[in-house]
């Protein structure tokens, strides 16, 4: 008789990059979170990687911030961009067509840029690339870096932005690890109306019950109750 030794490797089929998430390197956002991290610099090259899940279409996920420069990546009806400006005006890099990531499961973002060559690579496997306009390719960052929402910060170039709501980790900007930062509150970062982990609110269903926490808590439904009769 021969023994044989079988060795299985599980992929996940939904997102091959998907990698399990420790409680202490993950925070959850409710919609007003955001996490600050008050970082100046002048760079000619900017590398960004987090993951993140969500059910929001529409959704600030970091913002880079300068007078002038800026670097948004946000949701917009459920497609990754990010939107650029090193001095030449406004550029943008989004997600493909027809991949929309506002699905509650987690997504991985790498966003690289050298000079006027940046890249935006989603779950490992999609890839886009582009080249920026100008002949300045440095990111001047001076309000720090934002990350779930805007905080204090209000500049016309954002427009109208939603707060995100749901899930990021393992959040790196320029090798910074921001929730570590943010944790041991060094370099003066702080977070707001955050919490530690992945909440399992974000996993209810239909039939799990709610609670209201706090004095002026409410439900909003987005369309009105019909009534089968009138009084």
């Amino acid at each position: 008789m021969i023994a044989l030794k079988l060795t299985f490797r599980f992929v996940n089929l939904v997102n091959p990059g998907f990698k399990p998430h420790h409680p202490t390197t993950t925070l959850s956002f409710y919609g007003s979170s955001y996490i600050h991290f008050p970082v100046q610099e002048a760079r000619g090259s900017t590398d960004i990687s987090f993951r993140f899940r969500t059910h929001l279409a529409d959704a600030i996920l970091l913002l880079a911030a300068g007078k002038t420069d800026y670097c948004l990546i946000k949701l917009e009806a459920g497609r990754l961009k990010v939107h650029i400006n090193l001095g030449a005006g406004d550029s943008e890099i989004s997600s493909p067509r027809g991949l929309t990531l506002n699905d509650l499961s987690w997504h991985e973002i790498h966003l690289i840029r050298r000079e006027a060559n940046m890249t935006l690579q989603i779950d490992v496997i999609h890839t886009t690339r582009t080249l920026l306009p100008g002949k300045f390719f440095v990111l001047n960052v001076l309000y720090g870096v934002y990350i779930g929402g805007r905080g204090d910060f209000n500049e016309l170039f954002l427009g109208h932005t939603e707060y995100m709501r749901g899930c990021m980790a393992d959040i790196i900007y320029n090798g910074a690890n921001v929730i570590e930062y943010t944790k041991s509150r060094r370099g003066k970062s702080e977070a707001t109306a955050v919490t530690w982990g992945c909440s399992s609110e974000f996993d209810a269903t239909r039939k799990t019950e709610i609670s209201f926490l706090e004095e002026g808590a409410f439900i909003s439904i987005p369309r009105p109750i019909s009534r089968s009769s009138s009084r």
